[in-house]
């Protein structure tokens, strides 16, 4: 509810106000919300006063002091003193001894102590100046700041006067802040704001520019060149050695059919009609053995098997260079193949074969060549370089030296071209690209060429080749993909580079 005195919210079940001190009566209130303040407190349980107005009065004056015309209780004088009551010592609430109903006094002015005071007086309160003064201090000047001048304004002037109001006058001026005013003669300084440490990204530096010379370039082609070369020759013995060795051959070329090998063309006829005439059987035989019955004496030999194993001997002596010479003769064809395939003529011809028929089939082999067909120490003196040394060649250290070659000739092209990074790439990249695509020529060459030409000129030769050099086609694709991907990579940077 609204006190009527003084304007102020109380509680509804307040006796007297909190604000001015008032007594709360029913005609003199009105509750919030209601037109009448309902009844806290019925008639039987309204509490009574132990003492009479009449007797806080006099109880009053006897504790405080005053006279018989001393305002009564309940009316508002501007010399009472504020009066209060202590609800921890008060035994009831009967007991409780309401608030006078008072007004400020005027601000009090000389030295009678004796007059009344209010709590809030300090008006025997010593200024800290007189103090100061009483007891003979005197302040040191303040240190000149950062200004120009310093500031010489007698200490007892303040710049703003305090608030002196009556205490019972509402403050409505604003209040100025003490030395709200700049210092006489000073000007004002913008602040000095700190300064913001700011990362800033370094600049990228500048790309150098290297200019390489014309000769220097024509120098780089040269490198580039036997580079070449010795990456071609790394390639091509790698691939070899990893796939013409004599056991690698042996097992591709037992995967050919001996009927299709049988009757593919060599000197212009047929090969088991070739074989016939030069090992002249049907004279050997006396007339038994025919061109149609000599195809079905093959077929149950192990003509297969024989040249794998004869290939493996050849090839291990070349590639690997283990073994002794393993070139073939007419009489250790005669022996090796057709004497240990006497059980193939005992059931096509029902004739088992003497030793005499063995030799009149090594002198009709003799007579067509065969020996100087099948011998390696003849091939060599045909090319005037012994194959023997082919050795050397595809030993895993010469490989090796052919990989240290090629690897300090693009350093040299490095070097060349003033390690000029746009040079470098693109010579490299150059180089594994026309070595990558060879490679791959090479072995699609192996298989799909002589596939193609088997296909076209039903040579027993391209039949065979098409199935030993099977595994070193794939090594050779793989080798040639790889440095085409590198040479890629290569040009893309030096793309990046320019």
């Amino acid at each position: 509810m609204i006190c009527i005195k003084c304007g102020k919210e109380i509680d509804n079940d307040s006796v007297f106000c909190t604000a001015c001190g008032a007594r709360i009566k029913e005609p003199d209130t009105l509750v919030l919300g209601e037109e009448k303040a309902p009844d806290f407190l019925s008639e039987e349980s309204e509490p009574t006063m132990l003492l009479s107005d009449e007797e806080l009065q006099d109880a009053f004056i006897d504790q405080y002091g005053g006279s018989d015309t001393s305002p009564q209780f309940g009316e508002p004088a501007d010399e009472s003193r504020d009066f209060f009551y202590n609800s921890d010592t008060a035994e009831n609430t009967d007991d409780l001894m309401p608030f006078n109903e008072y007004r400020s006094p005027e601000p009090y002015s000389g030295n009678d102590f004796s007059a009344p005071k209010s709590f809030n007086d300090n008006s025997d309160t010593m200024p800290l100046d007189a103090l100061m003064e009483e007891q003979g201090y005197i302040p040191e000047p303040p240190a000149p700041g950062p200004y120009n001048e310093p500031y010489n304004a007698p200490y007892d002037q303040p710049y703003n006067e305090p608030y002196s109001a009556p205490y019972d006058q509402p403050y409505n001026e604003p209040y100025n802040e003490p030395y709200g005013e700049p210092y006489p003669n000073i000007q004002e300084q913008p602040p000095v704001r700190p300064q913001q440490e700011r990362r800033r990204k370094a600049p990228a530096p500048a790309k150098k520019t290297v200019k390489v010379g014309a000769g220097r370039i024509i120098g780089a082609v040269f490198v580039s060149i036997f580079a070449l070369f010795f990456l071609l020759l790394f390639s091509l013995t790698l691939s070899v050695k990893l796939g013409l060795s004599g056991g690698i051959v042996r097992n591709n070329i037992a995967k050919l059919d001996d009927r299709t090998l049988l009757e593919s063309e060599f000197d212009g006829n047929e090969l088991s009609n070739t074989l016939f005439g030069s090992l002249g059987l049907r004279s050997a035989t006396g007339g038994l053995a025919t061109e149609s019955s000599f195809r079905n004496y093959m077929l149950r030999t192990d003509f297969v098997n024989y040249i794998g194993r004869t290939a493996h001997s050849y090839l291990s002596y070349l590639v690997d260079g283990s073994g002794s010479d393993p070139s073939i003769t007419a009489e250790d064809f005669v022996y090796d193949f057709v004497k240990a395939n006497n059980k193939a003529a005992i059931e096509e011809w029902g004739y088992s074969m003497t030793d005499n028929e063995y030799g009149i089939m090594t002198q009709n082999l003799e007579s067509d060549g065969f020996s100087d067909t099948m011998s390696i120490p003849q091939w060599s003196s045909s090319i005037n370089f012994s194959l023997r040394n082919l050795k050397f060649l595809f030993s895993f250290l010469t490989i090796a030296v052919f990989l240290i070659i090629t690897a300090l000739l693009f350093i040299w092209i490095a070097v060349v071209v003033d390690g000029s990074g746009r040079h470098i790439t693109g010579f490299f990249g150059s180089i594994l690209n026309i070595s990558g695509v060879v490679m791959m020529i090479v072995g699609g060459a192996s298989v799909l060429g002589s596939a193609l030409a088997y296909v076209f000129t039903h040579q027993t030769i391209f039949y065979i080749l098409s199935h030993a050099l099977m595994t070193f086609a794939l090594i050779a694709l793989c080798t040639g993909a790889a440095e085409v991907i590198l040479g890629i990579i290569f040009k893309v940077v030096k793309k990046r580079l320019n």
